[in-house]
């Protein structure tokens, strides 16, 4: 998670404008409010497959015998076009993750006015796709950031951009579930409910063993406080990012998890619109998220769970 965040955050610093696809007039497109459903909740994935950077939820797919809703996409440097393509044509909701760089490289682009260029270059190009579109700017924004001031200044900024130029993009603000509970950081940095489209968090479930407090914490201890900021705010919220770590001497405690974890959203998480898995397995040994290995695994109905229950399909 950490290897592949730095990773993003210096390859954002080498993005070179992006041309627009086709023009189309933004406001015969449907608008972002559009991908808020009335019942239940949409379920995707970042499902990695070792190519690239990018999610290629086709295999997930067909091991879980159920399409995604939202195929979660990073973008490091150019628009992942052909993959956001080929997910509208599947009746997929792309979303994207834009990598802003760090507080220096986003305070110069700011005083320079590049910024203004990156943010029209994006939404034009994201508006040309003439359907409703998740995006995740500058996300888990307290792990990196400090000037809360400069933040709420550059966003609003870009999401005034967005809203005359793109408005079939959905903005979601999406720190950590810690800004929320423990390090208190999410009301300095937010930039107000008129800029703001959806709220969302990223957690993970994850081994400490000789911190009990954390080990393999419960969906609703770390997204309570998260969701009832979003209650607060009149806003839909997003699980942006989650997983359960695979315990291979104990398989069964990450189906349990996701069992867990499914009914509790259908029970007790009203204004949670969007659940997005984060289906990779990374370097550490605390972040092995993936559900399809072993064979055996038991996660994987557990996960096709989500994906075939009506309440994620509405």
């Amino acid at each position: 998670m950490i290897r592949r965040l730095a990773i993003l955050l210096a390859t954002a610093l080498l993005v070179t404008p992006l041309a627009a696809p086709p023009a189309t007039a933004a406001a015969t497109c449907g608008p972002a409010g559009d991908l808020i459903p009335a019942q239940g909740a949409l379920f995707g994935a970042y499902a990695y497959e070792g190519v690239g950077d990018l999610s290629q939820p086709e295999a997930l797919e067909a091991k879980i015998g159920h399409q995604l809703r939202i195929n979660h996409n990073f973008q490091p440097g150019e628009l992942p076009r052909q993959r956001i393509a080929a997910d509208i044509a599947d009746g997929r909701i792309p979303m994207i993750s834009f990598a802003a760089g760090d507080e220096v490289a986003l305070a110069q682009e700011w005083d320079t006015g590049a910024l203004d260029q990156r943010a029209i270059d994006e939404a034009e190009a994201l508006a040309g796709y003439c359907v409703p579109i998740f995006f995740r700017f500058t996300w888990e924004f307290d792990l990196r950031y400090v000037d809360t001031d400069l933040f709420k200044r550059v966003w609003i900024r870009v999401r005034n951009i967005f809203a005359t130029r793109a408005p079939n993009v959905a903005f979601v603000w999406n720190p950590t579930w810690r800004a929320f509970s423990e390090t208190n950081k999410a009301v300095p940095f937010y930039p107000g409910d008129q800029y703001v489209d959806w709220i969302a968090a990223d957690g993970y479930s994850r081994p400490k063993p000789d911190k009990p407090e954390y080990n393999y914490r419960s969906f609703d201890s770390m997204f309570r406080a998260a969701h009832t900021f979003a209650v607060e705010h009149g806003k839909p919220f997003m699980v942006g990012e989650t997983g359960v770590h695979r315990d291979d001497t104990d398989l069964t405690r990450q189906a349990d998890w996701l069992d867990t974890t499914r009914a509790d959203v259908k029970a007790s998480y009203p204004q949670l619109k969007a659940f997005l898995y984060f289906h990779t397995d990374g370097d550490d040994t605390d972040n092995h998220w993936r559900v399809d290995t072993p064979a055996a695994n038991p996660a994987l109905s557990s996960l096709a769970g989500f994906a075939s229950d009506p309440y994620f399909n509405p």
